[in-house]
């Protein structure tokens, strides 16, 4: 669905560049759906009185504070190794309360100690521990391996969860397409059928992954990055801009990010894909430089290009919290709010 910005989000911290178009706000009397979204979460140590490490659970006690239908956890919910003992001794001290509502993605770490992440589905994908096991269990290689992908509806809108890192695992064409045969493959077939029978009767459509596509990081100066963590997603972005997916939630990066509406390029595109990253879930931030970095572009010579990065819009990476989404019929609002209950971002968008 074309998506078109209502409100201007409210600056209380971080960057913003401001982004206007005219619409109508969603909302009104409609049935709406409040869903959080976040990712980074725990760590190898309890929750503890450091204002920039092991905070999460003050992030899952804002979660439970306002009662949504759904919490989508964007991956990389146990650090360092995603072992089962580790989610279980820190990850489930404080999310198991929401047990019944969460729909997770893979991360990064849970592969860092076997290429099956066993921790990650041995834990999501038992009754005991997540609700949802049956999704997280559904789609599995050749071998019996699950691989993490899987959809589902929260009212009139369609929900895709997608595991980011099985690109990480196999080769890429000429055509930065997954090998035939491959599980990433796998998932970009899949995906294809999924969005092209869920095209009708929907308002919008949310995809969530781990890796975001555009992204603005501490060491961009690596040449590696444009290469390992963007040109890995490409494919899946360009299904998604093919389907009109409304928007993708991320998490990797320890901050917040919202970008404008993108192609698969990183050119605007006012019917593109709007981007959250939300890896503020209480493991550790990755703060920002004091200057704004649209100022500095010339220092960044790798990774993404100066005119995709003046489509990031708004970022901070000062405060822990979780990205908040009210969807309804007609549109959705978000917010990133701390765990302190500051707005730090909101705006409302109207889906037509």
């Amino acid at each position: 669905m074309v998506a078109t910005l209502f409100i201007v989000s409210m600056a209380i911290s971080g960057f913003d560049i401001a982004e206007q178009v005219e619409g109508a706000p969603p909302g009104g009397d409609a049935e709406t759906y409040t869903i959080f979204a976040v990712g980074d979460i725990g760590l190898d140590q309890l929750p503890r009185a450091n204002p920039g490490r092991y905070q999460y659970d003050k992030v899952a006690q804002l979660i439970c504070d306002n009662s949504p239908d759904a919490f989508l956890m964007l991956g990389d919910g146990q650090h360092n190794d995603g072992e089962l003992e580790d989610y279980l001794a820190y990850y489930d001290t404080c999310f198991n309360k929401l047990k019944d509502i969460t729909y997770p993605v893979t991360g990064n770490h849970d592969y860092y100690l076997t290429d099956y992440a066993e921790g990650y589905f041995d834990y999501f994908g038992n009754p005991e521990y997540c609700d949802n096991w049956e999704l997280v269990l559904e789609n599995a290689d050749a071998e019996g391996h699950p691989l993490g992908y899987y959809s589902f509806d929260i009212g009139t809108w369609h929900i895709i969860a997608l595991n980011s890192y099985l690109t990480h695992q196999c080769e890429l064409t000429e055509d930065l397409l997954p090998v035939e045969g491959s599980a990433a493959w796998q998932q970009y077939e899949w995906l294809k059928a999924d969005l092209e029978a869920h095209q009708d009767g929907y308002t919008g459509t949310i995809a969530t992954m781990h890796h975001p596509l555009y992204d603005w990081e501490l060491y961009y100066k690596c040449e590696w990055i444009a290469w390992f963590d963007l040109a890995t997603q490409v494919h899946l972005w360009e299904v998604f801009h093919d389907y009109d997916v409304d928007m993708v939630l991320s998490g990797h990066n320890h901050n917040y990010q919202r970008w404008t509406s993108q192609d698969p390029y990183g050119n605007y595109d006012p019917e593109g894909v709007r981007q959250f990253v939300a890896g503020t879930g209480g493991a550790y931030l990755w703060q920002f430089p004091p200057e704004n970095p649209l100022d500095n572009v010339a220092d960044y010579p790798y990774g993404i290009s100066v005119e995709t990065l003046e489509n990031l819009k708004y970022y901070d990476g000062d405060h822990f919290g979780a990205l908040r989404l009210v969807l309804s019929d007609t549109g959705y609002e978000y917010a990133f709010i701390s765990v302190d209950g500051e707005m730090i971002d909101e705006g409302e968008v109207v889906c037509v």
